[in-house]
Protein backbone atom coordinates (compact mmCIF):
# COMPACT_ATOMS: atom_id res chain seq x y z
CA UNK A 1 0.00 0.00 0.00
CA UNK A 2 1.34 3.28 -1.08
CA UNK A 3 0.95 6.05 1.21
CA UNK A 4 0.44 9.58 -0.26
CA UNK A 5 0.26 12.95 1.27
CA UNK A 6 -1.42 16.28 0.70
CA UNK A 7 0.41 19.81 1.17
CA UNK A 8 -1.42 22.80 2.64
CA UNK A 9 -0.29 26.00 4.03
CA UNK A 10 -1.53 27.71 6.94
CA UNK A 11 -2.89 30.98 6.54
CA UNK A 12 -2.34 33.96 8.66
CA UNK A 13 -6.34 34.19 9.37
CA UNK A 14 -6.57 30.65 9.94
CA UNK A 15 -7.79 29.05 6.78
CA UNK A 16 -5.61 26.33 4.95
CA UNK A 17 -4.45 26.58 1.14
CA UNK A 18 -3.43 23.62 -0.65
CA UNK A 19 0.12 23.58 -2.15
CA UNK A 20 0.70 20.13 -3.46
CA UNK A 21 -0.73 17.16 -4.20
CA UNK A 22 0.07 12.87 -4.10
CA UNK A 23 3.39 13.79 -1.97
CA UNK A 24 6.06 10.85 -1.41
CA UNK A 25 8.99 12.40 -0.14
CA UNK A 26 9.79 15.51 1.70
CA UNK A 27 13.31 16.97 1.88
CA UNK A 28 14.32 19.62 4.25
CA UNK A 29 17.33 22.09 2.95
CA UNK A 30 18.18 24.65 5.55
CA UNK A 31 14.88 27.01 5.21
CA UNK A 32 13.11 25.70 2.55
CA UNK A 33 11.23 22.44 1.82
CA UNK A 34 10.91 20.19 -1.07
CA UNK A 35 7.75 18.28 -1.55
CA UNK A 36 8.25 15.59 -4.06
CA UNK A 37 5.16 14.07 -5.76
CA UNK A 38 4.32 10.36 -7.37
CA UNK A 39 5.75 12.14 -11.00
CA UNK A 40 8.70 13.73 -9.61
CA UNK A 41 7.37 16.58 -9.86
CA UNK A 42 9.28 18.79 -7.34
CA UNK A 43 7.07 21.91 -5.22
CA UNK A 44 9.24 24.36 -2.74
CA UNK A 45 8.00 26.09 0.16
CA UNK A 46 9.88 28.78 2.53
CA UNK A 47 8.80 27.83 5.79
CA UNK A 48 8.49 25.03 8.45
CA UNK A 49 6.46 21.88 9.11
CA UNK A 50 3.55 22.65 11.38
CA UNK A 51 2.14 19.81 11.36
CA UNK A 52 1.94 15.94 10.04
CA UNK A 53 -1.25 13.76 10.49
CA UNK A 54 -0.43 10.10 8.79
CA UNK A 55 -4.04 9.05 9.23
CA UNK A 56 -5.42 12.04 6.76
CA UNK A 57 -2.29 11.85 5.05
CA UNK A 58 -1.97 15.73 5.06
CA UNK A 59 1.36 17.76 6.14
CA UNK A 60 0.62 21.54 7.22
CA UNK A 61 3.42 24.14 6.72
CA UNK A 62 3.30 27.30 7.38
CA UNK A 63 5.54 30.40 5.65
CA UNK A 64 8.73 31.94 6.90
CA UNK A 65 8.06 35.34 8.28
CA UNK A 66 10.16 38.19 6.62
Amino acid sequence: MMCLSTVYALENDGGQTLLCEYVSAVRVCGKDLVFTDITGEETGFSGSIRGVDLVKNTITVRKEDA
